[in-house]
């Protein structure tokens, strides 16, 4: 048990980096699917210092509604893909990162089905989702 708060600390500096990677690599979804699709350009905004929330800048002739699903899909791929990792508390994270993304795509479901209560169902379920990666996160590490 000596090293139960390096263990906690481990886990939380884990968590920064697979939250700000995750938020990351959903605006960066956006930004790859707008290009692929035909816009001018394409920015995904991580600190802009005029607005609150990260986003995603698309310069295109026509709306594209597929990027609003580019988020969710990159993260899930991120997410699936630590499901190959070796210690189960490292495949828990796969929770983590598909919860967060869950809950991050909440605002773009509302734009690509222009059903508003689906933001609340998305946010929810993302929640559970990444609270239940947490917890088993945090069981697997301790264990290990």
């Amino acid at each position: 048990m000596n090293n139960s708060p390096s263990k906690l600390w481990s886990m939380i500096i884990i968590n920064i980096a697979i939250l700000i990677s995750t938020l990351t690599i959903h605006e960066l979804g956006h930004a790859l699917a707008g290009k692929m699709l035909g816009c001018a350009s394409a920015k995904a905004i991580i600190f802009d210092s005029n607005s609150l929330n990260p986003y995603t800048e698309l310069n295109c002739q026509k709306e594209e509604k597929t990027t609003y699903a580019a988020g969710l899909l990159l993260t899930s791929i991120f997410g699936f893909s630590f499901l190959a990792s070796e210690t189960k508390s490292q495949k828990t994270l796969s929770l983590v990162i598909i919860g967060f993304g869950i809950f991050l795509a909440s605002l773009d479901v509302v734009e690509l089905t222009s059903l508003n209560f689906m933001q609340y169902i998305f946010m929810f379920s993302g929640l559970a989702v990444l609270i239940s990666g947490q917890i088993l996160y945090g069981i697997h590490t301790i264990k290990e």
